[in-house]
């Protein structure tokens, strides 16, 4: 057990923080995540399948959520057996299929967290660290360092991503975040230098839910208040800190958000107003196609087009000028893969499965007041409507790692209905 929870934080902190340069680690098709998975299912499998299988056999806490994942998988088996009878390659498909079988994370995150519930705060606080030093590094020295890894065209430093978990797991997990000010204000400061609207709008999402389930929204806003202060202070410096050029103050990130809302009220904040609008734009074009095909025809509408699909060839031309040689798979949003690929059956079927994590979610806070798991599955929802999520190793492990160990406060309770079944699932694996 010592070696698998340790396993998860490095799998989480290299994902969050280094993103795809970190996905890369392996030898195609065998990359870190498919390998662990692998040694995960192969070297624990009364964790793994055996408790998959127990949830499905007799009633348990989590019954409910092993149905939804077998159904979650067997329909993207399906879609994968529609794209290789469709003509694609099975080797190719099967990267579309990663956004069904990731979902088995979702098991090991709660056997970490059955057995190592002391672990979740502490590695909130060593994510918190490399996150802030990595970043910054990176927006000092590595960001544009033409260096890339052998054999592909991504870069060796990947961008960091986890400014959202270190700040709303400190939220989370720190009683008197005094203690913690530097590293908050440094993942604060970081966060917004990198301009990742979708980053930003994960932590408003998870800090407004963590302040209505600890009815402590004054905090909420002290958080808001300490972010304004980080960027009144960069201001008044005259440090330059950002990205593209664009270096962090209010009208910048203002400019940024209102860009795809209201473009002239955000070309008075930021003279980059347009090129801020223009990410959004394209997806929106591609979006819409996708909207279309899909509505074209009963058999589109209720299955998709199927795994394997060349989804990018449906947005316009203008939106794939100068990208023929990327493999673009994802609309970068969680919806438009799922309708695009899986029709509406799909998007039901993944629906149904959030929302089963959801519900167990909210009885372990009911049951056990850590509101951390909520608080990270809105987060990433969210997030995962506007950018490349489940579809990725690097967006989707670290979710359902992060939020399996949330999940686990609520089926540890002592004494309580809901724990004993579970454990005793889980339990016995535990020496092994």
């Amino acid at each position: 057990m010592v070696i698998w929870h340790k396993v998860a934080g490095f799998l989480i902190v290299g994902y969050l923080c280094m993103t795809r340069s970190f996905a890369y680690i392996g030898v195609p098709p065998l990359f870190i995540g498919e390998i662990v998975l692998a040694g995960f299912v192969l070297l624990k499998p009364r964790v793994a399948l055996g408790t998959w299988a127990a949830s499905l056999l007799r009633p348990s806490p989590l019954s409910t959520l092993g149905l939804a994942l077998l159904v979650f998988m067997l329909y993207g088996l399906w879609q994968v057996g529609r794209g290789v009878l469709g003509g694609s390659s099975l080797f190719y498909t099967l990267k579309f299929f990663v956004f069904n079988y990731y979902a088995i994370y979702l098991l090991f995150g709660i056997w970490i967290g059955l057995h190592a519930p002391e672990f979740f705060p502490k590695l909130i606080r060593v994510i918190a660290w490399v996150s802030g030093v990595y970043s910054l590094v990176w927006l000092l020295l590595l960001k544009n360092a033409a260096v890339s890894i052998p054999g592909s065209h991504v870069t060796l430093f990947g961008v960091p991503s986890a400014g959202a978990v270190a700040i709303l797991g400190l939220l989370c997990f720190e009683r008197d975040l005094r203690a913690v000010w530097p590293v908050l204000a440094l993942n604060i400061m970081v966060t917004l230098a990198l301009q990742a609207r979708t980053t930003w709008l994960g932590v408003a999402a998870g800090m407004l839910v963590w302040g209505l389930l600890t009815v402590r929204l004054g905090r909420v806003v002290a958080m808001g208040a300490a972010g304004l202060a980080v960027i009144g202070m960069i201001e008044l410096s005259g440090f330059q800190l950002g990205v593209g050029g664009r270096a962090i103050s209010m009208g910048e990130v203002l400019g940024r958000i209102i860009a795809p809302i209201d473009l002239e009220l955000a070309k008075e904040l930021t003279p980059h107003a347009t090129k801020h609008a223009s990410t959004a734009e394209w997806r929106e074009l591609w979006w819409e196609q996708i909207w279309l095909s899909v509505h074209s025809a009963p058999m589109l509408e209720a299955f998709g087009h199927g795994y394997g699909f060349d989804l990018f060839g449906l947005a316009p031309e203008s939106v794939r000028t100068g990208q023929e040689e990327w493999d673009v798979r994802t609309p970068h949003s969680v919806f438009y893969y799922a309708l695009g690929y899986t029709g509406w059956v799909g998007v039901v079927v993944f629906a149904a499965f959030q929302i089963t994590i959801l519900r167990l979610l909210w009885q372990g806070f009911r049951l056990s007041g850590a509101p951390a798991g909520l608080v990270f599955w809105v987060m990433g929802m969210a997030m995962a409507c506007f950018e490349a999520g489940f579809e990725t190793p690097y967006k989707a492990i670290p979710f359902y790692l992060l939020v399996g160990m949330g999940m686990a406060p609520g089926l540890q309770v002592k004494g309580g209905e809901h724990a004993r079944p579970a454990r005793a699932q889980l339990l016995p694996a535990a020496g092994r």
